[in-house]
């Protein structure tokens, strides 16, 4: 179930059929949880906050959407084109709007289905990428970007579980 107040933010996703998985949380991000699910807040290149944290050999050229596509190439994904799920790879997508330019990162499960931490609030698993388009106030435009990078051996027993439980 999704609280109101996330309903109202982003209208798509009852639609959706997503769902809350964690509590509202601001000590981490969308980049740190689709990049490690880590619990630091990411961003670069300037540390806007003390506790703010940028990996030391990632581009920290200028706070553009190009810059992120590149954190997550040096993270082993590569540029790809569509949002399906493949079995030997997991996903990430990042979203820009007009003027802002990156605005968020959703990554892949191991069921198919997505996960996002919205900003300050909750993180949620998502069926589709769309539920968050947009260009209300806290939706965060388009998909601009799809990466990729092969399964590691945990996530391809966790892809096949979920592959025999769907059939059964």
């Amino acid at each position: 179930m999704l609280p109101p107040e996330l309903e109202a933010k982003f209208p798509k996703l009852r639609a959706d059929g997503a769902k809350k998985t964690s509590d509202p949380d601001s000590q981490y991000n969308c980049i740190a949880w689709s990049a490690k699910r880590d619990k630091k807040h990411w961003w670069q290149p300037v540390k806007e906050e003390p506790w703010d944290y940028w990996p030391p050999d990632c581009p920290d050229d200028e706070q553009d959407f190009q810059t992120f596509v590149a954190l997550f190439e040096k993270m082993g994904f590569k540029k790809c084109v569509g949002a399906q799920f493949e079995f030997f790879y997991k996903r990430v997508a990042l979203f820009s709007t007009p003027g802002w330019g990156f605005s968020h990162v959703c990554d892949q499960l191991n069921s198919g289905a997505w996960t996002s931490k919205l900003a300050k609030d909750e993180d949620i698993q998502h069926n589709s990428l769309e539920c968050l388009e947009g260009s209300l106030t806290n939706e965060y435009g388009e998909v601009k970007q799809i990466l990729k990078k092969p399964c590691t051996p945990w996530d391809i027993l966790a892809r096949a579980f979920f592959k025999i439980v769907r059939l059964l």
